[in-house]
């Protein structure tokens, strides 16, 4: 077995700073002392432990922070949903630990390096500073990550040598017991394993025991695993009120990786993702302010969630000040599973063309990317409609099939047909017209009160080429030539 501990060593300073894109003096504290401290405030000569007071006098713009175990432990369920992606066998270990079994893992991944690198690389572009421990069994892993970032044990022959030097005050059944064993002389988890295990357990309790046995291997460690939700929501609270859309962009990509973790760990994909910006409440209150993004196939890619939500903040105003962003996917749908091409096909085709519908839908609106749609009607200012390219017109039930035969049509038809002059009985346009084929006789729609009676033939015209007209076959005062189309 490979065991895999990640370490959010500053959870709750990481969940406060996600949401921006660079460092900030900020502090997670206590009711009497700074507990956190991010890199900036480090820099400014704050120190964990330091008293708030005594913090504020050194920074004056310090961010203080209460210290929050409920968020901290949601924002961990969240590391650890994000990591079923990788491998279904992943434990809590609160408050700041997530436990990963990847042997099974490694083959598809590339190999261990390859994966731990990804892991820890994609976890910091979360927004999650962590420290990695690996190792044969669990206990050894949380041990390592704990106390050394990055260590690798490869086999269980190997663990009493390299956990030999590790502090005891880093076992849990220890931190109790460090005063009575330091007298002893006991300080490293060899000078630990090397006592009587009788005198051991009757002086300082089995825990003790066995949780030297379980990361040396010699004991079983049954963990109950951590399940995904249902539902994806998420919400990223802003430490800064945001005025503009572009300051949303950096917090909404992070919880769009986020959404796409939990996608891939449930072979999902979305058609449709919700982010919604919330504003103050109060007497000068606003709704919150929704921004959808709708793509043209389910995906799973968070670079092209991210490109719509780019496009779709640079067409947005903002009402208010936004203090908090969640983001909701409702509606996921199965993904098939996919192969790697050698040479592009028309699956990618289709791709390409489904990227640019969804720009365009983004930056324009969904009403304004339009396409034709056939209707079953012979009348050809009925035989179409416009409609968003996403949305599907379905014939009704019983409906005539579409028109076939008869005389090619031209792509170009105008609004309402233009009225042509009759010289010698030839219509004419700019001169003229040499009727080529006809007559298309086309009587229809008494239905629906918009009946017609025409006989439509294609003329040459000198200046264009071939049109499309038609002469109507009434008594009205309309009675007469009309051109309808233009061939290309």
């Amino acid at each position: 077995m490979l065991w895999v501990a990640v370490h959010c060593h500053r959870l709750e300073l990481d969940v406060a700073l996600r949401a921006h894109d660079q460092d900030l003096p900020l502090a997670i504290c206590s009711s009497t002392q700074v507990l956190q401290v991010s890199p900036c405030a480090l820099a400014q000569g704050i120190r964990p432990g330091m008293r708030r007071a005594t913090a504020l006098s050194i920074a004056p713009a310090l961010h203080l922070l209460e210290r929050q175990a409920v968020t901290a432990h949601d924002a961990l369920r969240q590391v650890a949903t994000w990591l079923l992606q990788f491998t279904p066998s992943v434990s809590l270990e609160p408050p700041d630990v997530v436990m990963l079994e990847l042997q099974a893992s490694l083959r598809l991944f590339g190999g261990r390096e390859r994966l731990i690198a990804r892991i820890r690389s994609e976890l910091t572009d979360l927004g999650f500073s962590v420290h990695l421990g690996i190792a044969p069994t669990a206990t050894a892993a949380w041990l390592l990550a704990r106390w050394r970032d990055g260590h690798y044990i490869e086999h269980e022959s190997l663990l009493s040598a390299e956990l030999a030097a590790l502090p005891i005050g880093l076992l849990a059944g220890a931190s109790a017991h460090l005063d009575a064993l330091a007298a002893i002389g006991v300080r490293q988890f060899g000078d630990l394993a090397r006592l009587p295990r009788t005198g051991l357990a009757r002086r300082y309790g089995t825990a003790l025991l066995t949780e030297i046995d379980a990361a040396l291997g010699r004991q079983a460690e049954p963990r109950p695993w951590f399940q995904a939700p249902d539902r994806f929501a998420i919400r990223l609270e802003l430490l800064a009120r945001v005025e503009h859309t572009e300051g949303l962009l950096f917090a909404g990509q992070r919880l769009l990786r986020q959404l796409c973790g939990w996608l891939t760990a449930r072979h999902l994909a979305a058609r449709e993702v919700l982010l919604h910006a919330e504003h103050e409440s109060g007497r000068h209150s606003h709704p919150p302010t929704p921004i959808l993004l709708r793509l043209a196939q389910p995906s799973r890619d968070d670079t092209r969630l991210s490109t719509l939500l780019r496009e779709r903040l640079a067409v947005l105003h903002l009402p208010a000040p936004v203090h908090t962003l969640q983001l909701t996917c409702d509606q996921p749908v199965p993904l098939a599973g996919t192969h790697g091409e050698l040479f592009p096909g028309p699956g990618t085709e289709r791709d390409d063309l489904a990227r640019l519908v969804e720009r365009l839908q983004s930056r324009l609106g969904r009403e304004q990317v339009q396409r034709l749609h056939l209707i079953a009607d012979h009348r050809p200012e009925s035989a179409y409609r416009a409609a968003p390219i996403d949305q599907t017109v379905r014939r009704p039930m019983g409906a005539a099939p579409l028109p076939t035969g008869g005389m090619p049509r031209p792509l170009w038809l105008l609004n309402t047909p233009q009225p042509l002059s009759e010289q010698r009985q030839r219509p004419c346009w700019h001169g003229p017209l040499t009727l080529l084929a006809g007559p298309e006789r086309i009587e229809t729609g008494w239905w629906d009160g918009q009946d017609i009676r025409r006989d439509y033939f294609i003329a040459e015209d000198p200046a264009v080429g071939w049109v499309w007209i038609f002469r109507t076959r009434s008594t009205d005062d309309r009675d007469g030539w009309f051109l309808q189309g233009v061939f290309g």
